[in-house]
C-alpha cells in the first residue's frame, strides 16, 4: 500500500500514469477525447444555452474521466473542507443519537465506540480518494476495473441510493429544526422541500462552487453549534441509565452502524478529488480525507448520543422529541435558554444540511449515469434536479419514523460496502500490484476490454449468503444473529476476501489478461 508519490513531486508512478494519460488524451479535429468523448460531452456554439451555462460556472462535464490537461486543482485543502463542512452539521448529531436512543447505550460505550470506529472505517475512504488525481476518474468508474462495465450497474444503484439515503437523513434533521422554529407555522414535509431546492443550486454549479462554497459555509453552523452545546451543557449529564445492561448485541450492532457510516464514503470520497493533478501528494490527501470524514462527524455523533441520553430524563426534551423528533429538542434547547436568539440560531442549524444535500446532489447526479449509461445523453444539470426531486418525495415519507429508518439504512448499506470495497482494494493491490496505470483510462467505457466483473460479483452474492443469516434489523434477525448478535458486516469483508482471490485468479487465466 506505500503511496507512488511524494509530498514533493513526480516518480515513476506518476511518470506511468501521465505516459497512459497523454496516449489516452488525443484529440480528433471535431476536439472528441478518447477518455471523454467529447470534453465537456456537449459539442455546442459558443453561443448556445449550456456553453453560457459553463462560463458561469456551472460544471457540465458527465461520469467520463477527467483529461490530465483539466486536473488544474492544486488546492489540496479542498478535500478536507468538503468533508469537514457537509459533516460539521445535523446530520452525525441526528445520526449518533441512535447510538443512545436505538441501541440502548451508555453515553460513556457509544463515545468510544462511535470514535474508535469511525476513524477506523474511514481509512478506506481515505486511501481511495489519493487514486483519483492519479487518474482522473470518479469512483464508480474505477469500480468499473472490479465489477465491469455491466456488473458494476448493481453497485452504482446501491451506491446512488447509499448518498441519497444520506441526502435524505440530512434533509430531515435540517427541516425538523426549521419546524421548530416557531411550531406549527412551517410543517417538516415544507422544510424538507425548502431545504433540497437550496442544496440543488450548489449541486447544479458543480465542483468549482461546491469547493468554493464549503470553504467558507462551515464557519457559522461551527459557531451556531458551539451555542447549542454550551446551552445544552447542564442538562447532558443527566443520562438515562439503560433499561438493560448493553449487550454483546448491542455492541455489534453498533460495529454495523458505524461502518454503514463511513465505510460507504470509500464508494464516493475520489469523487472530489478528479480535478486534481496526478502530483498531487497522496498522504496529505488521504490526511486531509480522514480528518474530514471522521473528526467533525465523530465529535458531533457524540454530541447526538448524549443528547439521545438524555431526552428521556428531561420532561421538556421528552415532550419535544415525541412532537417532532431530534431538530424539536434542539429547538427546545436553544428557544428556552436564549429566546429570540435561539430561534435564529435553530435557522443557521437546519440550513446547516445544505452543505450535505449539495454534495449528495452532485455525487447522486453523477452515478444516475453509471446505474443507467443511456442518461450519459442528459445534462448533469438536469439529473441534478431529477435526483433532487427523488429525494425530497424519499425524505418527507421516512421523516415520520427517523430513528427506525436511519439505523435500517445505515446497517443495510454497511453491509454491502463492506464487500464492494473489499473486492475493489483486493483488485487494486494485489491483482493490478497498487498501479494507477493498470486503470486505462482508454478503456472505461468499453465493456469488452474491462473485466467482466463476474469475479466481483459473485464474491458478494457470496458474501450475502452469510450476512443474510448474520444480520440484525428492527425487520429481520437471521439464527446466527440471534446467537451472536450482528456479525453481517465482518461477513461481508471476510467472505468477499476470501471468495475473490481464487474466482478472480481463475478468471484472469481464463481471459488471459486482468
Amino acid at each position: 500500500m506505500a503511496d507512488n508519490i511524494s509530498e514533493k513531486g513526480s516518480t515513476k508512478g506518476v511518470d506511468k500514469v501521465l505516459d497512459v494519460e497523454k496516449g489516452a488524451t488525443e484529440t480528433s479535429s471535431r476536439g472528441t477525447s478518447e477518455i471523454g468523448e467529447v470534453d465537456d460531452l456537449f459539442e455546442t456554439p459558443p453561443s448556445s444555452f449550456w456553453a453560457k451555462l459553463s462560463d458561469h460556472g456551472v460544471e457540465m462535464r458527465g461520469a467520463e474521466p477527467v483529461p490530465v490537461e483539466k486536473r488544474t486543482d492544486t488546492r489540496y485543502i479542498n478535500v478536507f473542507t468538503i468533508f469537514a463542512t457537509s459533516m460539521t452539521s445535523l446530520l452525525p448529531i441526528g445520526i449518533g443519537s441512535a447510538a443512545t436512543l436505538g441501541y440502548g447505550m451508555t453515553l460513556r460505550d457509544a463515545a468510544l465506540m462511535i470514535i474508535f470506529l469511525q476513524f477506523l472505517f474511514a481509512v478506506p475512504a481515505a486511501y481511495i480518494t489519493t487514486l483519483a488525481p492519479l487518474t482522473g476518474m470518479r469512483q464508480m468508474i474505477q469500480s468499473r476495473y472490479t465489477f465491469g462495465k455491466y456488473c458494476n450497474v448493481l453497485t452504482a444503484i446501491v451506491v446512488t441510493l447509499t448518498v441519497g439515503g444520506f441526502g435524505v437523513t440530512a434533509s430531515i434533521n435540517g427541516a425538523q429544526c426549521l419546524a421548530a422554529v416557531h411550531p406549527g407555522t412551517l410543517p417538516v414535509d415544507a422544510a424538507i422541500a425548502i431545504i433540497m431546492v437550496i442544496s440543488l443550486a450548489i449541486g447544479f454549479m458543480g465542483y468549482r462552487v461546491m469547493h468554493f462554497f464549503t470553504r467558507w459555509a462551515w464557519i457559522p453552523t461551527l459557531i451556531a453549534i458551539l451555542i447549542l452545546v454550551g446551552v445544552s451543557g447542564p442538562q447532558l449529564s443527566q443520562q438515562a441509565a439503560p433499561a438493560t445492561p448493553p449487550t454483546a448485541k448491542n455492541y455489534l450492532g453498533m460495529v454495523a452502524f458505524a461502518a454503514g457510516n463511513m465505510v460507504s464514503w470509500s464508494n464516493v470520497a475520489g469523487d472530489y478529488a478528479c480535478y486534481m493533478p496526478p502530483t498531487a501528494p497522496r498522504f496529505r490527501l488521504g490526511v486531509y480525507c480522514l480528518l474530514g470524514i471522521a473528526l467533525p462527524y465523530s465529535l458531533l455523533m457524540v454530541f447526538g448520543a448524549a443528547v439521545g441520553g438524555a431526552v428521556y430524563t428531561v420532561p421538556a426534551w421528552t415532550a419535544a422529541y415525541e412532537a417532532g423528533g431530534m431538530g424539536a429538542v434542539l429547538g427546545s434547547i436553544l428557544i428556552t435558554r436564549l429566546g429570540d436568539f435561539g430561534r435564529f440560531i435553530l435557522v443557521i442549524l437546519g440550513l446547516s444540511v445544505v452543505a450535505t444535500c449539495g454534495r449528495d446532489v452532485y455525487t447522486v447526479s453523477f452515478n444516475l449515469t453509471a446505474v443507467a449509461p443511456i442518461l450519459r445523453k442528459v445534462p448533469r444539470i438536469i439529473l441534478s434536479v431529477v435526483a433532487t426531486a427523488a429525494m425530497i418525495a424519499i425524505a418527507i415519507p421516512a421523516s415520520k419514523s427517523f430513528i427506525t429508518s436511519v439505523t435500517a439504512f445505515l446497517t443495510l448499506i454497511g453491509y454491502y460496502a463492506g464487500a464492494s470495497v473489499s473486492c475493489f482494494l483486493l483488485e487494486y493491490l494485489y491483482f493490478r500490484n497498487g498501479d494507477p496505470s493498470s486503470l486505462n483510462p482508454k478503456i472505461w467505457n468499453d465493456g469488452r476490454a474491462l473485466p467482466s466483473g463476474l469475479s466481483a460479483l459473485a464474491s458478494v452474492l457470496i458474501a450475502w449468503a452469510f450476512i443474510i443469516p448474520s444480520m440484525q434489523a428492527d425487520w429481520y434477525t437471521g439464527p446466527i444473529a440471534e446467537k451472536t448478535g450482528d456479525l453481517g458486516f465482518e461477513f461481508a469483508v471476510v467472505v468477499a476476501l476470501l471468495a475473490y482471490v481464487p474466482i478472480r485468479t481463475l478468471e484472469i487465466r481464463f481471459r488471459g489478461r486482468l
